[in-house]
């Protein structure tokens, strides 16, 4: 089952880069890269409501209805590698507002078969 981890982005900054390669995601003005590494399986924005940048492997299981909210049987669709990374960010205007943002990243794809990196990085 994939894994949930929601972060509270206090920030203010819609910048992300991806936790497996490094690669940018969204930029600082929050706009989704045209080239997403081949970790990303999507991306997604609640004032927006669609999903960006979604990977082949995934997109029968995005166009389900009721994909939304990530409870355990969602999870359990994404591969077993997949981190889901949930940010809120919290603001005043002419009350309180907040937007959230999701990616869903694969630590390890078909060509990475290796998982003893990610526990051994080289000059560790």
């Amino acid at each position: 089952m994939a894994q949930y981890i929601d972060i509270h982005n206090n920030w203010e900054s819609a910048r992300f880069h991806c936790p497996a390669c490094g690669a940018v995601i969204f930029d600082e003005r929050g706009e989704p890269t045209p080239n997403p590494c081949k970790h990303l399986l999507f991306s997604w924005i609640d004032e927006v409501g669609d999903f960006y940048n979604p990977a082949d492997e995934v997109k029968q299981i995005l166009e389900e209805d009721d994909i939304l909210p990530f409870d355990d049987e969602t999870l359990e669709k994404f591969p077993e590698t997949t981190v889901i990374f949930r940010l809120v960010s919290f603001g005043m205007a002419c009350g309180p507002v907040s937007i959230t943002v999701i990616h869903a990243i694969n630590f390890l794809d078909e060509e990475d078969t290796d998982s003893s990196y990610f526990c051994n990085p080289p000059g560790a």
